[in-house]
């Protein structure tokens, strides 16, 4: 994977049948964790041996975080109408530079607006995908 720009990793919300970037933020962050589940057991033959841990795979969950920039932006304001829905849970796209998508249905779980009186009104948000997220790789 080549070195990227930062500002070319994408955070984008559907609005209609498009995906349009959250273009303000100028920190994104998406992590992947998976969850285990301990199946640890005895040994039959030596119980009271080592016991070295067993997992199985569990949940998988991607979770995204950025902020920016309130820019004013029809997008943003979908961002909004989202956050304040009863379920608020809409569809996501997260565009990593020279590497791939991230394409699903991701849950808002907060958006904070902020400002200081010698700055600009900054936004930041929290996202937990909910249901599978597809990975496409660049070619």
């Amino acid at each position: 994977m080549a070195k990227a720009k930062g500002r070319l990793m994408l955070v984008k919300i559907k609005d209609g049948t498009a995906f349009e970037a959250l273009c303000g933020l100028r920190s994104k962050t998406l992590t992947i964790n998976n969850s285990e589940v301990d199946v640890t057991t005895a040994d039959c033959v030596d119980p009271g041996g080592a016991l070295w841990t067993e997992v199985l795979s569990g949940a998988k969950r991607i979770s995204v975080s950025g902020n920016g920039f309130f820019k004013d932006a029809a997008h943003e304001a979908r961002l909004n109408t989202v956050a304040m829905a009863s379920d608020p849970v809409a569809d996501f796209q997260i565009i990593v530079p020279d590497f791939g998508t991230f394409e699903g249905s991701f849950f808002l779980s907060s958006v904070e607006y902020g400002g200081e009186q010698e700055g600009g009104v900054t936004y930041s948000l929290s996202l937990a995908s909910s249901g599978a997220v597809t990975f496409t790789a660049l070619p």
